[in-house]
């Protein structure tokens, strides 16, 4: 249950906080017939339904932002991880904006690599972990 990071409890309580009427931010939780609105995550440009942001496994360190859409129903984090796309290290916020391009649908594997196997793989670029995404051919 280590897994249910810090990250994970602040977004899922965040999340299953009641808001009153008034509350500007009330979309976020349900629509019109108040009826509850599951969030994307977009992590560090890369949209992901709740089950695929889970399966990563942030932890606290990992994370450098976190925001809410303004009005629509996203949980934006950046991290500061490298990512490697199909073989290409991703490092800077500028390269890592490619992701944007990226449907859910055509990711084949994704996984965060810790920091010592990460530094292994991909030298000091690596040293506060990396973000694997595999894109299906």
């Amino acid at each position: 249950m280590k897994r249910l990071s810090f990250l994970t409890i602040a977004l899922f309580g965040f999340m299953a906080v009641s808001y009153s009427q008034t509350n500007p931010r009330r979309e976020i939780m349900s629509n019109s017939h108040n009826e509850r609105i599951e969030p994307t995550y977009s992590v560090d440009y890369l949209m992901l339904d709740k089950a695929t942001f889970l399966l990563i496994g942030l932890q606290k360190v990992d994370v450098k932002r976190i925001r809410l859409g303004k009005k629509e129903p996203v949980i934006y984090i950046t991290t500061n991880l490298a990512v490697v796309l199909n073989g290409e290290l991703l490092s800077t916020p500028k390269e890592k904006e490619k992701l944007a391009a990226i449907q859910l649908a055509d990711i084949e594997l994704i996984q965060k690599i810790e920091k010592e196997q990460a530094i292994e793989l991909y030298g000091k670029k690596g040293k506060r972990g990396v973000l694997v995404i595999q894109s299906k051919p």
